[in-house]
C-alpha cells in the first residue's frame, strides 16, 4: 500500500531515542511487528539516499503510527535530519506494511532477543497483548543494553510484568552498570540463553536488532542446537553496534 503519513508530534524517551507520532490513514492496517518504507524526498540527500525502513513499534490497537529511533548527534543521517525537522501536518511517503516478523499462534513458547532499538517490534507486539488481552503468553524476553537510559520500553515492561504473568523479561547491560545493579551484564551469549531460558529447544526464537548483532546471535544459536525453522531474524540497517 502507497499512502502519506501526516506528522504530529514527537517526544524525546531517553538521551537520544525518540517518538514520533503520525496519523493513521484511513484504511491503514497491519500486524504487530511488521514494517514500513519511509521516503523523504531530498536533492541534498547523502549517499544513503532518501529512503528508510522502520518497524512500527505502535500496535494496531493504537491511534497513532509510532516510529521509535535514535538520534544520535553528530552522527545521524541527512534522511534523519529531515525526519527531525518535520513539523505538524507534513507528510511522508510510505509503502507497506511488510514483513513476517509477527505473533505466531496462541500455543507458541517464545524467546524474543533484542538488541538496543531493535527491540521496537516486541514493543508493538506487547502493546497489543495488552490492549487484546491476551495476557497468557509464555515469553521470555532477552534485551541487551549497553545503559538503562537506552532502554524504549521501560514503562510498558512495568505494565506487563503486572499484568503478564507468564512473561518473564531480562536485559542485559554492557555498559554504565550501576553498582547496585542485580541483572544480567554483559552480552547475550549461548550461557546465558541456556541459564534464563532452559527450554530454549522447544521456543520459536525470534531475534531483532542491528545486523552484526542479529547474524552472530542466529550462529550461536545454530551452534547449540536450535534448528533453522525455528529462527526468526528481524534486521535493523544502519546500525552497526552489537548489543
Amino acid at each position: 500500500m502507497q499512502a502519506k503519513l501526516k506528522f504530529k508530534s514527537k517526544n524525546r524517551i531517553s538521551s537520544d531515542i525518540w517518538q514520533l507520532h503520525f496519523e493513521k490513514p484511513a484504511g491503514f492496517t497491519y500486524k504487530p511487528g511488521q514494517y514500513l518504507e519511509a521516503v523523504i524526498p531530498d536533492p541534498d540527500s547523502d549517499e544513503r539516499g532518501t529512503k528508510r525502513w522502520f518497524t512500527m513499534s505502535s500496535s494496531p490497537t493504537q491511534a497513532d503510527i509510532i516510529i521509535t529511533t535514535r538520534l544520535v548527534s553528530g552522527l545521524h543521517s541527512e534522511f534523519k535530519d529531515d525526519l527531525f525537522h518535520l513539523g505538524a501536518g507534513d507528510t511522508i511517503d510510505i509503502n507497506g506494511p511488510d514483513g513476517d516478523f509477527t505473533l505466531p499462534s496462541k500455543t507458541a513458547q517464545l524467546l524474543w532477543i533484542g538488541g538496543g532499538i531493535g527491540v521496537t517490534p516486541f514493543i508493538s507486539q506487547l502493546q497489543y497483548l495488552l490492549d487484546t488481552k491476551d495476557l497468557e503468553r509464555d515469553i521470555v524476553i532477552l534485551h541487551g543494553i549497553r545503559s538503562l537510559d537506552e532502554d524504549p520500553c521501560a514503562e510498558l515492561v512495568k505494565r506487563c510484568r503486572a499484568e503478564m504473568p507468564h512473561l518473564r523479561i531480562e536485559r542485559i547491560l554492557s555498559e554504565d552498570i550501576p553498582k547496585d545493579w542485580p541483572g544480567e551484564t554483559g552480552y547475550i551469549t549461548a550461557e546465558l540463553i541456556k541459564k534464563i531460558t532452559p527450554n530454549y529447544l522447544e521456543r520459536q526464537i525470534y531475534v531483532s536488532g542491528p545486523e552484526p548483532m542479529v547474524d552472530a546471535m542466529k550462529e550461536t544459536l545454530l551452534k547449540i542446537g536450535v534448528g533453522e525453522a525455528h529462527i526468526h531474524q528481524d534486521w535493523f540497517p544502519g546500525y552497526k553496534e552489537i548489543y
